[in-house]
């Protein structure tokens, strides 16, 4: 009886003590869609090669692409790769992956104005580990779409270099 006694209570903390290594991984909902509107200087035309000049700037990976552009409607729209995906092979060759997550951008532009909108990406997870919540979590995006959207004014407000060439 001590024997068994002994031996649940080792199997016990065992268990007790790899379950708080583990991490977990929950789905958490997705913030809201960041759009800005951008006041400007000049005409739809040249709104929409600022537009157009930033998203080729800003989207460095070759996974972010520009996906559709209509300069009538004065509309560029693109797939933007907001965090990687990792892919990691453990000690003993268990593998382990995090998703990519994408953001679709969409810029507008008329006459003295531009918008930019941020969609964020569906599905976004968060791990907790140790009680610590790092990933890919609301806070990142906004952080990320706070940086974007600061970059697009910038260009936006600027003087135009096609104007004088």
């Amino acid at each position: 009886m001590k024997k068994n006694l002994y031996l649940f209570s080792i199997i016990f903390s065992v268990v007790l003590l790899f379950s708080s290594c583990i991490s977990s991984r929950k789905k958490i909902e997705s913030p809201p869609v960041r759009v800005q509107n951008v006041t400007t200087q000049n005409d739809k035309n040249s709104n929409y090669i600022k537009a157009n000049e930033w998203m080729v700037q800003s989207f460095g990976n070759a996974e972010s692409v520009i996906q559709f552009t209509d300069i009538e409607a004065g509309i560029v729209k693109g797939k933007y790769i907001m965090k990687e995906g990792s892919t990691t092979t453990g000690l003993y060759g268990v593998t382990t992956s995090s998703p990519s997550f994408y953001a679709i951008i969409t810029i507008r532009v008329k006459d003295n104005a531009s918008r930019i909108e941020i969609l964020p990406p569906i599905g976004m997870y968060s791990q907790t580990a140790n009680g610590i919540e790092f990933g890919f979590t609301p806070y990142v995006f906004n952080k990320s779409a706070d940086e974007l959207i600061a970059s697009f004014k910038e260009i936006m407000v600027g003087k135009s270099k096609n104007n004088n060439w």
